[in-house]
């Protein structure tokens, strides 16, 4: 097993790639915690030996400003540790506003091991990305980027992956 404090980056690309399966399903709506839609789900990789959580947060009032991510959970007793999480723009992050600072676009944080080494937060890091503009894009391309298995996509997500032209013009316009 993986030791969080010693976590390189292959480690942590071999996490990301690793195949999984949803073994504790999402909730098929939404429920509201606060000011967040929130869905939360449990993975585990296909040979049952490694497992996650996986989250989904979205801002009530601003709905651009969102998350969806996974944790690793190691079974050695170590601290859990986000290994990517795929954020729409949220520019109070800054106080000084800086239109160029990744957090005023959509972006995606992943793990590195010289942060673990630092001591900061394993996926503080973020680059900014086209590949998603709305939550439900951000959903799409979370799943295939942590190797989620496609009939359990289908299965738990249908109405989150299910994009209608709004959905496709509203960040995008």
């Amino acid at each position: 097993m993986i030791n969080f404090y010693n976590m390189t980056d292959t480690e942590i690309q071999r996490l990301l790639n690793l195949p999984k399966q949803i073994s504790d399903p999402p909730s098929k709506n939404w429920r509201t915690e606060d000011l967040h839609r929130r869905k939360d789900f449990r993975l585990v990789s296909k040979d049952g030996d490694v497992r996650f959580r996986a989250f989904a947060r979205q801002h009530v009032r601003f709905p651009e400003n969102f998350s969806v991510g996974l944790e690793y959970e190691p079974d050695d007793g170590t601290d859990s540790v986000i290994l990517i999480r795929c954020n729409g723009p949220h520019g109070d992050f800054n106080r000084a506003i800086n239109p160029l600072h990744p957090h005023y676009h959509p972006h995606i944080h992943i793990a590195t091991a010289e942060a673990i080494d630092a001591g900061q937060r394993a996926e503080c890091h973020a680059e900014i990305t086209t590949e998603f503009a709305s939550i439900k894009e951000a959903i799409r391309y979370f799943l295939n980027a942590v190797a989620v298995d496609a009939n359990d996509q289908s299965r738990y997500f249908s109405d989150d992956l299910r994009l209608t032209l709004f959905d496709m013009t509203e960040f995008n316009s």
